[in-house]
């Protein structure tokens, strides 16, 4: 088994296009590990690098969080994804439904929480969407959009997974004021190390220079 926080971060930005109305961008993540295991009657499927839904009850599925760098003084306002790359993962699954979170202090046994039969009981695929807006912030200046990814889709009747491996995602974007504190001046040396800092959590780097804030 690999450890994941040994694990290469293999999301790449396949192609990536700026309008005045959104922006485009293509992850492919053919290259991250899918890990199954079994809990009673249940099964378990992890996505390497991803956390996991928490709806209470709904199948756990992997939820990937990444971040965009988006241009200064655009506010997201909606996501759009569309699978560019589809695979049927071999085999029938029961998926563990999602239960309620416990702290470490806790000890005592949890109830189980069932399966809820409005969504296991659905022949529609959960998650429904593929993309979720998460935030917008600013780090360092830049403008940053966090988004939840759902590359993996259950369809309880059929009981079979579908493995989304590249994702065509289109942000809508307007103009806003955010609110965000203005930028100072850099010298050369803290520009690069801010952009540096940048580059190195958003699935879109190539794009961080021409989105960078302007010094006041």
């Amino acid at each position: 088994m690999r450890n994941p926080l040994r694990a290469f971060f293999t999301i790449v930005v396949a192609a990536l296009a700026a309008r005045a109305a959104g922006l485009e961008l293509t992850l492919d993540l053919s290259g991250r590990e899918l890990r199954f295991s079994k809990s009673g009657q249940y099964d378990f499927v992890v996505l390497e690098g991803a956390a996991m839904t928490t709806a209470v009850g709904a199948p756990s599925l992997p939820a990937l969080a990444v971040n965009v760098v988006v241009p200064q003084n655009m506010r997201v306002t909606g996501a759009a994804c569309s699978p560019a790359s589809t695979d049927d993962v071999e085999g029938l699954f029961l998926i563990l439904p999602a239960q309620p979170p416990r702290t470490l202090s806790d000890t005592g046994r949890a109830e189980f929480v069932p399966p809820d039969l409005r969504v296991y009981g659905s022949a529609a695929a959960y998650p429904p969407e593929l993309v979720r807006v998460a935030g917008q912030n600013s780090m360092q200046g830049y403008n940053l959009a966090s988004l939840l990814i759902y590359p993996l889709q259950y369809s309880p009747q059929q009981k079979t997974l579908q493995f989304h491996s590249k994702l065509s995602l289109d942000l809508s974007l307007e103009p806003a004021d955010l609110g965000y504190l203005p930028v100072g001046k850099r010298n050369e040396e803290r520009r690069r190390a801010a952009e540096a800092d940048v580059r190195s959590v958003v699935v879109n780097p190539d794009d961080v220079s021409r989105f960078a804030p302007t010094a006041n």
